[in-house]
C-alpha cells in the first residue's frame, strides 16, 4: 500500500473538468462507439477505468426506440477501480479502491474536445443508478424469466391434451355437418383463447427480457421514465388475460354442448347382397335374425325376406343396391 494513499471512504467526489483533463476515450473500430474511458482517479490519482455499457437487458420493457435521439452526449457514473490498496476508515482490511465515485459526460462525436468532462446534470443520477442496478442483475433476469416461463410452456402443452379430448375421432360421430362445424370452430377458439390468456398473464407477471439501447442521455432518461409505464402495461395484460380466459371457457362450453346435446343420427344401416343357391341375388338392409341359422333382408321396397343358412352361397356388403 502506497504511503500517500488516501483512506477508503465511499462517497461522491465533486469532480471538475480540470481533474479529468488527462482522461481518454477508447472506441470500437468499426463504428466509433464509446467502449470505455480511462485516466487517473481525481481523488487518489491512481489509474482507473470505466467500461461503458451501451445497453441493458431489462424485463418487461418494450424496447422501442425514438426515431431520433436528440442528445449528443453520454453520462455515466464512474467509480474508482484502481489497483492500489487503501486503508479502510473503520480499520478493516485494505481495499483496492478509494471508494470515490463521480459523474462524467462524454460527447458522442469522436472529434469533440475534451473527450471526457465533469457532468453537472444531477437529475441524471436516478436513471444512472437504475441502469447500474439492472446491469448487475442482467444474467439473473434472463435466467429467472426462463424458469418462470417453463410453467407457461407446460400450460400451453396441456392445452393440446384438452384439444385432443374434444377433437377425438369419435367425439363428432353421428353429428350433422353444422354440428361438426360449430363444435370445431368453438374448440379452436377455446384453445386459442386459452393460449393467449396464458401468454398474456405470464407477460404481466414476469415480462419478457429485451435489450434496450442506452447509447446517449436521451435514450437513458427515456428508458428510466418509461419504467413506470411497465406497471400500466402489466395491469392491461392481466385484464386481457382474464377476459381471454373467460371467453375461452365460454367457447369450451359451447363446444362441449355441441358434442353432448346436439342430436345425433343413428348408425348407418348395413347394405348387403346375398347370393342364393340358385344364383339369385337379393340386395337390401341386413336385419336382426329372429332364429338361429337364418338371415333377414329388407329390400329397398320394404319387403322383408328370410333365408336359411343352407340356401346361402355368399354374403357381401355393398354401398347401394341396384335399382
Amino acid at each position: 500500500m502506497a504511503e500517500d494513499a488516501v483512506p477508503y471512504r465511499y462517497g461522491q467526489y465533486m469532480v471538475t473538468d480540470d481533474e479529468l483533463a488527462g482522461w481518454t476515450v477508447y472506441r470500437a473500430r468499426f463504428d466509433n462507439k464509446i467502449l470505455g474511458i480511462e485516466g487517473p482517479c481525481p481523488n487518489c490519482r491512481h489509474p482507473t477505468k470505466l467500461n461503458v455499457d451501451r445497453s441493458v437487458v431489462a424485463r418487461g420493457q418494450s424496447g422501442r426506440k425514438p426515431a431520433l435521439a436528440p442528445s449528443e452526449r453520454m453520462t455515466r457514473i464512474c467509480e474508482c477501480a484502481c489497483e492500489e490498496l487503501h486503508a479502510s476508515a473503520d480499520a478493516g482490511e485494505p481495499v483496492k479502491t478509494c471508494g470515490s465515485w463521480w459523474l462524467v459526460t462524454m460527447p458522442l462525436d469522436p472529434d469533440a474536445d475534451p473527450p471526457v468532462g465533469a457532468a453537472t446534470d444531477a437529475s441524471m443520477l436516478p436513471a444512472l443508478r437504475a441502469m447500474q442496478e439492472v446491469t448487475a442483475k442482467e444474467e439473473g433476469t434472463v435466467r429467472s424469466s426462463a424458469e418462470n416461463w417453463i410453467a407457461a410452456v407446460t400450460a400451453l402443452l396441456g392445452l393440446f391434451g384438452l384439444a385432443g379430448v374434444l377433437m377425438g375421432k369419435d367425439a363428432f360421430t353421428g353429428l350433422s355437418g353444422w354440428a361438426r362445424l360449430v363444435g370445431g370452430v368453438f374448440t379452436a377458439a377455446a384453445v386459442g383463447g386459452a393460449a393467449f390468456a396464458v401468454v398474456s398473464a405470464y407477460k404481466a407477471a414476469y415480462g419478457w427480457p429485451v435489450e434496450v439501447d442506452l447509447g446517449n442521455d436521451h435514450l437513458l432518461t427515456t428508458w428510466f421514465h418509461n419504467r413506470r409505464e411497465r406497471l400500466k402495461q402489466a395491469a392491461s395484460q392481466l385484464g386481457r388475460a382474464v377476459v381471454l380466459a373467460l371467453c375461452s371457457l365460454g367457447a369450451l362450453t359451447v363446444a362441449i354442448g355441441c358434442i353432448w346435446f346436439w342430436p345425433r343420427s343413428g348408425p348407418k344401416e348395413a347394405l348387403v347382397e346375398v347370393t342364393r343357391g340358385n344364383d339369385a341375388k337379393v340386395c337390401g338392409t341386413l336385419l336382426s335374425s329372429k332364429t338361429d341359422r337364418e338371415l333377414r333382408i329388407r329390400r329397398p321396397n320394404g319387403d322383408v325376406e328370410t333365408f336359411g343358412a343352407a340356401d346361402l352361397r355368399s354374403v357381401k356388403t355393398v354401398g347401394n343396391c341396384p335399382s
